[in-house]
């Protein structure tokens, strides 16, 4: 179970079995505004989703199982926040929103791969 806490760019994960839980910072590289919804992606990547808050260049940003962060859609363009972040029941499709325009986006790897697979070629954010 994970959840963030906005302000201060917190992302608390609890283990519910084993009772434990872990606090980290999601500022990281592009990721540097405010965490909003959060959308994990169980699979053989096992990748966490964040849309982003607070400011004029609100991306997606994801983090692997190793903690690692990456931006895997950029909001250029858009002076709002990124929102409703969902994904197809087999993962092969990504759906978020710009909030001010009210679209809703459709996404999908261009290796085929769903979201919840093998993240190839992938720039991480420097630490």
């Amino acid at each position: 179970l994970s959840f963030v806490a906005k302000r201060v760019q917190k992302l608390f994960t609890l283990d519910l079995e084993l009772e434990t839980w872990s606090v980290s910072s999601t500022a990281s590289g592009a990721f540097d505004l405010e965490p909003d919804q959060l959308a994990r992606v169980l699979g053989d990547g096992d990748i966490l989703y964040f849309c982003e808050d607070g400011g004029d260049d609100c991306d997606i940003h994801g983090r692997d199982q190793t903690g690692n962060y990456f931006t895997i859609v950029e909001g250029i363009g858009y002076s709002t926040e990124t929102t409703g972040l969902a994904f197809s029941p087999d993962a092969m499709f990504m759906y978020v929103a710009f909030q001010t325009d009210s679209n809703i986006y459709s996404f999908w790897r261009t290796d085929g791969l769903p979201f919840n697979g093998t993240v190839a070629d992938t720039k991480y954010h420097s630490a």
